[in-house]
């Protein structure tokens, strides 16, 4: 399996790839070193910078971070003189993906980046796009000085727009596979809940209780309100992810 998102190739490598990831993150979080603190200590290293910061995308702040470090690498070639055309490429690249996501998908009820982080890296690498027609002024992650070098080296451009708006086609099928995807752990779910009320309540044989020592009968009394609370629990339960799974659908 691939262990960058931007070479993942398959919704089954997205989903390996998505568990392996939050795995290495808890790992990371529980040992105290944690991407995010480590890449602080890189900002004068801009390509290492950029190297761990692309190791965790999709995350938003890995984002952020590789625009930081290529933003650095730009400065390099201008402050010696030298072309930076690539550099300036892959800017404009991570801005143009940073911009195919949403906050918030309201059809799915989540966050936009489940959706993201869902999209193979190279179904993303795929989408066609130029700086003409997706020009600088809906891409978020450029600064006014990324803007100043972008006109200075392309010109101006003959549109702006987002790569969530140029291909919302993409952006609804991953958001249906999701929503899809949501439902089927949500039926599942509740047929489990189903099952475990229904195994809880269903009548059993009874004993006499005097042929029950004293102390039998009062832990029978005991266990039987303590079923009946759980039962009680679970309905409730089993309710309320009723309610969630047909607000989703």
């Amino acid at each position: 399996m691939n262990d960058k998102w931007h070479n993942l190739s398959s919704g089954a490598e997205a989903g390996a790839f998505s568990q392996t990831f939050w795995e290495r993150h808890k790992r990371e979080m529980e040992s105290g070193e944690f991407w995010a603190d480590r890449i602080k200590g890189l900002r004068g290293e801009p390509v290492e910078r950029l190297r761990v910061a692309i190791e965790n995308l999709p995350l938003p702040a890995a984002f952020k971070e590789a625009a930081v470090a290529t933003r650095a690498l730009i400065r390099e070639c201008r402050k010696s003189k030298e072309p930076y055309d690539d550099q300036l490429a892959l800017l404009y690249w991570l801005a143009a993906v940073y911009s195919f996501a949403i906050p918030f998908s309201s059809r799915l009820g989540e966050p936009g980046y489940n959706v993201l982080e869902s999209v193979p890296g190279e179904v993303l690498k795929g989408l066609e796009f130029s700086y003409k027609q997706l020009g600088y002024e809906k891409l978020e992650l450029l600064n006014k000085t990324d803007i100043k070098w972008l006109i200075a080296s392309w010109g101006e451009p003959d549109a702006h727009s987002s790569l969530h708006e140029l291909h919302q086609a993409v952006w609804k099928k991953y958001e249906d596979a999701l929503i899809k995807e949501r439902k089927e752990e949500n039926t599942k779910f509740a047929k489990e809940m189903e099952a475990l009320l229904r195994e809880d309540i269903e009548p059993r044989p009874k004993k006499s209780a005097k042929a029950l020592p004293q102390k039998q009968r009062k832990s029978k009394k005991r266990r039987r309100k303590s079923n009946t609370n759980w039962v009680n629990i679970a309905i409730a339960v089993a309710f309320l992810i009723y309610i969630i799974w047909n607000v989703v659908r």
